[in-house]
């Protein structure tokens, strides 16, 4: 087991850096995975989906720390089964979860501090999302749910024109200017709290595997990862990143996201550890 890899941990973002066009893990990508962990090196994972739909994605390849899924709300250990949530609705079912808009062409799931995935509401975007991402889920009624054990709310409209913020805006009155909302993609807006800082991230992750700052390296390609890069001792992004990841990258591959920018990254940790040994 090479010493340079194991002292470090490679947390990569799984969406937009190891998933196919088709939402799996290519065949290649997967063996230079297994050629990090098997040289030592330590690697986890960054996603918007569910653990379970993580979990099936990688399959046999195992992470050396909690991931952060769900849009990074919950750090969760595959090892053990369990999750940190990092944030949640607690105290806010009247005011937010039973007042959600009802729309013709509007799907509305929960992404749960359990790791479960609820939906109130289907819709064709929401159905479809479900399947390609391989999220198993119970349907559910918002009056059965605790604002403590939700992590995010996901909106997904079958029509881009749909006017979703001022739907927001018309359900949730003040409510509504309390959360942070995002477009995560074109057909899905995604609801929190608030933003759960870079910080939470990082103290989830990192000192329950013994991982000091300087030794984190982030390979992103989202701006929800943007606190974790300026936090860690080293962050790449692929060559057609935003603007906004390279300013803050230290480093910059070659290849883009699609075209092989994580397994380059990985790859060449492998070479130059072989290389000082």
């Amino acid at each position: 087991m090479n010493n340079t890899l194991k002292t470090s941990l490679v947390l990569c973002d799984l969406d937009h850096l190891l998933l196919g066009t088709d939402g799996n893990l290519p065949q290649v990508l997967r063996d230079v995975m297994q050629l990090f962990s098997s040289r030592g090196g330590r690697l986890t994972v960054f996603s918007q989906r569910s653990p379970k739909a993580v979990r099936t994605i990688l399959g046999s390849v195992r992470l050396a720390a909690p991931a952060l899924v769900c849009g990074g709300t919950l750090a969760y250990q595959f090892a053990t089964g369990t999750g940190q949530p990092l944030c949640s609705f607690a105290g806010r079912e009247e005011a937010v979860l039973q007042k959600l808009p009802s729309a013709v062409g509007l799907g509305i799931a929960l992404q749960m501090t359990d790791g479960s995935t609820r939906v109130l509401r289907m819709s064709e975007a929401l159905e479809a999302h479900l399947q390609q991402e391989w999220t198993p889920y119970v349907l559910s009624s918002a009056a059965d749910v605790r604002g403590e054990d939700v992590l995010r709310i996901l909106l997904y409209q079958d029509k881009k024109q749909m006017p979703l913020v001022p739907l927001l805006d018309k359900a949730l009155g003040e409510a509504a200017d309390s959360l942070l909302a995002e477009r995560v993609a074109p057909d899905l807006l995604v609801l929190t709290p608030g933003a759960v800082s870079g910080t939470a991230m990082f103290n989830a992750v990192c000192p329950p595997v013994g991982c000091a700052a300087e030794e984190l390296t982030v390979v992103a390609n989202c701006t929800q990862m943007l606190e974790l890069m300026h936090l860690a001792g080293h962050s790449v992004v692929p060559a057609d990143a935003a603007a906004e990841l390279r300013l803050a990258a230290a480093q910059t591959t070659l290849t883009d996201h699609d075209t092989g920018a994580a397994a380059e990254y990985l790859y060449n940790l492998v070479r130059g550890a072989e290389a000082t040994a």
